[in-house]
């Protein structure tokens, strides 16, 4: 049977790779950024974690999601993102053996957390064939630019976290983001964000292989 999966054109799907419990996190804290971002540039957003991979487990692949559109999301109701412009991934080796780019839109941008070069990533990105749809792909060692700040591993497990939102290594993932795409504005990243300071070394320090 064919899932029948609504699309809005004008819509931005952000689509953030992690792992189970110890990265989870990150991965939130990014997602969440960006929609809280677009939501100070009057856009409407969504930012969610993913159902259908919950209950979390450690080190296990699991996704996040954040939504961006100049008009009223339709998309209520639907708990992935089937069609991603943005793939972002809080770890490096989350770029082997996993279907990163399944359902890529021509353009999509992929974001990964790794202090190695961006070029010598593409021959692990999959599914191949989805390749030719990929516009560039950016890194930004964000564990360096992020560290220093003790982080904690509640809100996984459905308790509040303690670590306030862009407070360490998602914040420069949101900031490699912004720049690799321009989905949102610097400024409005670094507004929300509670280090700023990694927001920016974030956006700065990107490197970008354009495919």
């Amino acid at each position: 049977m064919t899932l029948a999966v609504a699309i809005d054109p004008k819509m931005l799907e952000v689509t953030v790779w992690t792992r189970g419990v110890t990265l989870a996190k990150e991965a939130r804290d990014t997602v969440t950024l960006l929609a809280k971002a677009g939501k100070l540039e009057g856009k409407y957003v969504q930012s969610f974690d993913n159902y259908v991979d919950l209950p979390d487990r450690i080190n296990v692949p699991v996704k996040s999601y954040a939504r961006l559109s100049p008009e009223p999301i339709e998309t209520f109701y639907e708990y992935e993102n089937h069609r991603p412009d943005i793939v972002v991934l809080a770890e490096e080796t989350l770029v082997k053996g996993n279907a990163i780019l399944q359902g890529a839109k021509p353009g999509c941008i992929v974001v990964i957390n790794t202090a190695r070069d961006p070029k010598s990533l593409v021959k692990w990105i999959a599914p191949k064939e989805n390749l030719k749809n990929v516009k560039a792909v950016a890194c930004i060692d964000a564990n360096a630019l992020g560290a220093g700040i003790t982080l904690t591993f509640d809100g996984t497990e459905g308790s509040g976290d303690d670590t306030k939102i862009g407070a360490g290594v998602g914040a420069a993932i949101a900031g490699a983001v912004a720049r690799a795409s321009g989905c949102v504005s610097l400024e409005s990243l670094v507004a929300v964000a509670e280090n700023k300071e990694a927001v920016k070394k974030g956006y700065e320090s990107v490197k970008i292989y354009n495919l």
